[in-house]
C-alpha cells in the first residue's frame, strides 16, 4: 500500500511541476484551460505518455505547446527524457452488475396516451457553401475553426461554452457559425439549432418588450414564440453581437438568455467584430453615447452582458496570411479559365499583396471572371497583371529605385541606411543585390543612378546583379523570394 501511494504522489508531482513551468512561460487562458484536461499517464523508456479527451485538444497541444512541454519535461525528468506521446483517452466500458430478477408484477392495463408531437425544427436561412469542408484553414484562423468543429461534435461541453468568435468583417465568422449549424443539422437532425443575426434577435426582443409595455397586441403569443425559439433551443448561434450596442434592454435580455442556456447545458456561440475587452462597460441606468459625426467611438456594452462575454472562451480570426491567401485563391479561382501553364504563378501573383479579408479576394476574382467573360481575354500571367492594375494607372505610384529599395529592405528585415552603407555582411549584402537587381528590372533608370542610391558605381551594380543571378540559379528558395518581392512591387 505504501509503494502505491508513493507512486501516485510521484506521478502527481512530476506533472504538477511541468504545469508550473508551463504557466511561467505563457499566459494563454484558452491554452492553459485545455492543458488542465490533459492527463499524465507515466514515464516509460524515456517517453512521457499523455492522454486527452478529444482530437481538438490533441491538435492544440501539438501545435502550440509541444516545444514548451518538451522543455518543461526535460527540466523535470533530466537527461532520461526523450519525448512525449499524446493519445486520445478511451472511456472504459461499464462493468455489468449481477442482480436478482424481481418477481414479475401483474400487468396493469392503462388507457393509451397519444404521444406528444415533436416540435418542428426551426427553419434556418443558411448559405449552402458555408460548411467546414469549404472553409479554408490557415494559421490566421486555425484555433477558431477547430473550436467551432469541437462545438459541432460536442455541443454543451463546458470547456467551450459559451464560445466567442471575434475578428474584423470578412474574415469568416459567419461562415464558421453557419458551418456549426450545417454540421449539426446533418449529424444530429433532432437537435434544435437557432442561427440568427443580432438584428433578428433585436427585432424579436423589441417586439415582445413593446407589447408588454403597452399591453397591446398578442403579448402572450409573442412571449411563447420567443421562449420556443430561443429559450428551448439546444444551441444558439448569434452573429454580430456588436450591433446591439444601442439597445441596452436587449443586451440584458441576451445576458439572461445566455445564463439560462448554460444552466441547462445548452450551447451558446457568439460572434463579434472585436474581443470583449475592447468594449466600454455601460453601467446600469446609463445611456450609451451617440457616435460622433465622422468618428469611430468604442462601442458600449451593458455590464450585465459584458460579464458573460468576458467569461467566454474567445477565439480570434486574423487577416489571411500568405499561405492562407494562396489556398483561398486556388480554391475560389477553380472556375476561372486561367492559362494552365500560368495558373500556379497567377495564384501566387494574386496572393502576394496583403488582402485585409476574404471579401476583397472574392471581389478581385469576380472582377477577373467578369473581364474574361466580357472581353474574352486569354488569361495568362501578363493579362492578369494588366487586368488587376488600377484603370489608367489611378492610385498607382510609379516605381522608383528608392521605393524599391525600401520595400526590399522591409522584406529582409533591414533598412535603407544599411543598404547604402559599406557593410559587407550577409544580412545586408544579399538584400542590396536584390534591390539593385529589381531596380534594373523594373525602372528605366541608368546603372549610374541606381548605384548612387547605394553609394556604389555602375560597375558594382553590374557585379551585384550578375552575382545574384548565379545565386538564384542555384537556390530555388532565393529565386522564389525575389520573384515574390517583384510581384509585390508590380501589384
Amino acid at each position: 500500500m505504501t509503494n502505491t501511494v508513493s507512486l501516485v504522489e510521484s506521478v502527481t508531482s512530476v506533472w504538477q511541476s511541468v504545469l508550473d513551468r508551463v504557466r511561467l512561460e505563457c499566459n494563454d487562458y484558452f491554452g492553459l484551460t485545455i492543458l488542465d484536461t490533459v492527463a499524465y499517464d507515466g514515464f516509460f523508456d524515456g517517453y512521457v505518455k499523455l492522454s486527452v479527451p478529444d482530437e481538438l485538444r490533441e491538435n492544440w497541444v501539438k501545435a502550440h505547446y509541444a516545444d514548451i512541454l518538451r522543455k518543461a519535461f526535460a527540466g523535470v525528468l533530466g537527461s532520461e527524457f526523450v519525448d512525449f506521446k499524446i493519445t486520445i483517452a478511451q472511456s472504459a466500458p461499464s462493468v455489468p452488475q449481477m442482480t436478482l430478477a424481481p418477481a414479475r408484477p401483474r400487468p396493469v392495463v392503462r388507457p393509451a396516451v397519444p404521444a406528444r408531437p415533436r416540435k418542428p425544427r426551426i427553419k434556418l436561412s443558411l448559405y449552402v457553401d458555408y460548411t467546414f469542408e469549404n472553409f479554408i484553414e490557415g494559421e490566421c484562423n486555425f484555433t477558431a475553426c477547430e473550436a467551432c468543429k469541437s462545438v459541432a461534435e460536442k455541443p454543451g461541453d463546458p470547456a467551450l461554452n459559451p464560445l466567442f468568435v471575434y475578428g474584423k468583417s470578412g474574415l469568416g465568422k459567419t461562415h464558421l457559425l453557419q458551418s456549426i449549424a450545417a454540421r449539426m443539422i446533418k449529424t444530429q437532425p433532432h437537435t434544435r439549432v437557432v442561427y440568427c443575426h443580432a438584428y433578428d434577435f433585436l427585432r424579436d426582443a423589441t417586439a415582445m418588450s413593446k407589447a408588454l409595455k403597452l399591453k397591446t397586441g398578442c403579448v402572450r403569443e409573442l412571449a411563447v414564440a420567443f421562449q420556443e425559439k430561443y429559450e428551448n433551443c439546444d444551441i444558439l448561434l448569434l452573429d454580430d453581437v456588436q450591433l446591439l450596442e444601442h439597445a441596452p434592454a436587449t443586451q440584458e435580455r441576451l445576458a439572461i438568455l445566455i445564463k439560462h442556456l448554460r444552466s441547462v447545458g445548452k450551447q451558446v456561440v457568439l460572434s463579434c467584430d472585436r474581443h470583449p475587452s475592447k468594449f466600454n462597460r455601460l453601467e446600469p441606468g446609463a445611456k450609451p453615447a451617440g457616435r460622433m459625426l465622422g468618428g469611430d467611438t468604442i462601442p458600449c456594452i451593458s455590464a450585465k452582458l459584458l460579464a458573460p462575454l468576458e467569461s467566454c472562451v474567445a477565439v480570434g480570426l486574423d487577416e489571411p496570411d500568405l499561405s492562407t491567401r494562396i489556398k483561398l485563391i486556388q480554391k475560389k479561382s477553380m472556375n476561372i479559365p486561367f492559362v494552365d501553364k500560368d495558373r500556379e504563378e497567377i495564384c501566387r501573383f494574386l496572393s502576394i499583396p496583403p488582402r485585409e479579408n476574404v471579401r476583397v479576394i472574392e471581389g478581385m476574382l469576380n472582377g477577373l471572371s467578369a473581364m474574361n467573360q466580357f472581353c474574352q481575354e486569354n488569361l495568362d500571367l501578363n493579362a492578369v497583371k494588366r487586368l488587376v492594375a488600377p484603370p489608367g494607372g489611378a492610385n498607382k505610384e510609379e516605381l522608383t529605385p528608392k521605393g524599391i529599395a525600401e520595400i526590399v529592405a522591409l522584406e529582409f528585415g533591414t533598412d535603407l541606411i544599411a543598404l547604402a552603407s559599406r557593410r559587407q555582411d550577409a544580412g545586408v549584402t544579399l538584400p542590396r543585390k536584390v534591390a539593385m537587381y529589381l531596380c534594373r528590372e523594373l525602372t528605366p533608370n541608368s546603372l549610374e543612378t541606381v548605384g548612387e542610391l547605394f553609394n556604389r558605381d555602375y560597375s558594382s551594380v553590374i557585379a551585384a546583379v550578375r552575382s545574384l543571378v548565379k545565386q538564384m540559379d542555384k537556390d530555388e528558395n532565393l529565386a522564389r523570394k525575389v520573384q515574390d518581392i517583384r510581384y509585390l512591387l508590380e501589384a
